[in-house]
């Protein structure tokens, strides 16, 4: 990816946890207030969250972000 930027934190575990589960559950919050809205009511289930994902930014962000989270806490595991 041109122009990425590489982002490195460290926390404890208790900490890393907590995140996860913020953004966990503010990401589904989000995708769920936007999953009947009328601009993605007709996409098919299967495609409706990369749509939104596309549409949203933000979202698409802090998916990236929870997925190398997630990632960390099970290989410090």
């Amino acid at each position: 990816m041109k122009n990425a930027l590489s982002i490195h934190m460290e926390m404890p575990p208790a900490l890393a946890n907590a995140l996860q589960q913020e953004l966990r559950e503010r990401l589904r919050m989000a995708v769920q207030e936007r999953w009947y809205a009328d601009e993605f009511r007709l996409i098919p289930d299967g495609f409706r969250a990369g749509a939104i994902l596309t549409a949203y930014p933000a979202l698409a962000a802090q998916k990236k972000t929870l997925g190398a989270l997630q990632a960390a806490i099970k290989e410090q595991a």
